[in-house]
């Protein structure tokens, strides 16, 4: 097997190991405005805050110190208050280690999978991740006299928007049980301090092509309306810190919130003002964008909430081929929207038959899960590896059906491999 991390000098201690960095992409003032994350280059469960994803669904506002930081407590509430990050440090604190996945990650394997299925030829869809030239020039495309879907679709992999992360704060229902909730309240609205005009290019891209009408708010702040169910769940975090350190500026600081099991854009960061409503509020980004239906005509269009379940083989790859008969270890990850892994199946003959994987097994439901299976091929020729997931609640991967804007992707991906 070929050894892709050696680098050839002394890092972190361990010769000849490379360590994994975040892939960024930058805007026009060279600032870090989005990321990959080289998660199948990493060991154990927590991404290294340097390597874990960023997206900026708008401009990336400028950092506030902490301590000129504080934010609104409004709405339907009986005491309204604005508390300063010291305060809100106070009290009752809580940690929560979970998986964030952008809603769009792997978006462009529904396309392959349908092309596999029909006994085409799309090529598949890489995890490798380069250096990075290139990426985000397909920011503002859409607007170009001479945009281009294909060039679009190539400016921008779908791959590597994912992390796993220990998140430090305080849950968000105790500050709303501390601010009185009204029995009227519905939903809770987070603002962040970022705005923009929502960029069309996304949904384009989003969509796979660009022959429908985007809806333009003109500029707005990012907000999101969670439902007041999640939103009192003790796992929902307002979070400062993030893998033992403060949190950076890339990431939300100096506070944002954690939805586990929710795909990334409800984890809004740089937080401004958190309003209790008495109704679900009309939110852009959960009302036009991130929303499931069968067209951009569907009426019955429903904003995206928690992510299916999914897994994936991190080893070996495609191109680890070719193998050797005898003894390999299929390796991978495996996790969930709503509640741990209970099962990982794994099969080597193209899901004709299934096996049981090992899973590590650990506390925290909504962070992924380690699995392994032992494979003994004495067989020369192809072989078509593949794993699937089921919960703590008996969903079974894949979960999500296709949907118009390719959103929570979570189906299962083959691996090719070939034994001589």
């Amino acid at each position: 097997m070929p050894r892709k991390e050696i680098e050839g000098d002394w890092v972190m201690g361990w010769a000849d190991r490379k360590r994994h960095m975040l892939v960024p992409g930058k805007d026009q003032h060279d600032r870090v405005i989005y990321g990959r994350t080289p998660f199948f280059e990493h060991e154990g469960l927590i991404t290294p805050t340097d390597a874990t994803y960023i997206v900026a669904q708008l401009q990336m506002p400028e950092p506030v110190h902490p301590e000129d930081y504080g934010f609104e407590v409004f709405g339907e509430v009986e005491r309204p208050a604005t508390l300063t990050l010291e305060e809100l440090r106070r009290l009752p604190g809580h940690t929560v280690r979970a998986v964030a996945e952008c809603a769009g990650n792997d978006t462009d394997f529904w396309d392959y999978l349908q092309s596999r299925e029909k006994g085409g030829n799309m090529p598949k869809p890489s995890y490798e991740l380069d250096d990075g030239e290139g990426f985000l020039k397909w920011r503002g495309m859409a607007d170009q006299p001479d945009f281009d879907m294909a060039e679009l679709a190539h400016a921008n992999p779908s791959t590597g928007h994912v992390s796993g992360g220990e998140w430090t704060g305080v849950p968000l229902r105790e500050v709303l049980t501390r601010a009185g909730v009204k029995d009227s309240a519905v939903a809770v609205r987070f603002e962040g301090f970022d705005e923009g005009r929502p960029d069309p290019t996304t949904q384009y891209l989003s969509v796979g092509r660009a022959d429908f009408e985007v809806y333009d708010p003109g500029v707005i702040n990012y907000d999101k309306g969670l439902p007041i169910e999640k939103a009192m769940d003790p796992d929902t975090v307002l979070a400062w810190a993030h893998n033992g350190e403060w949190l950076t500026h890339v990431h939300g600081a100096p506070l944002r919130l954690v939805v586990p099991g929710w795909a990334g854009n409800w984890w809004v960061k740089w937080i401004n003002k958190i309003e209790v409503t008495d109704h679900m509020p009309d939110c852009y980004h959960q009302t036009h964008y991130f929303v499931s239906g069968k067209s951009p005509d569907d009426p019955n269009k429903k904003p995206m909430m928690a992510l299916g379940v999914k897994t994936l083989i991190t080893e070996p790859r495609d191109d680890d081929s070719p193998l050797r008969r005898g003894s390999h270890v299929i390796r991978g990850l495996a996790w969930s929207g709503e509640g741990a892994i209970a099962r990982v199946e794994v099969s080597t003959d193209a899901g004709e038959t299934w096996s049981d994987a090992h899973i590590e097994q650990h506390g925290d439901r909504f962070l992924w899960r380690r699995f392994s299976y032992l494979w003994d091929v004495d067989v020369p020729g192809r072989h078509t590896l593949m794993s699937r997931g089921t919960d703590e609640k008996g969903r079974c991967q894949p979960v999500t059906e296709w949907n118009f804007q390719r959103k929570h992707f979570d189906g299962i991906v083959p691996v090719d491999i070939a034994i001589e």
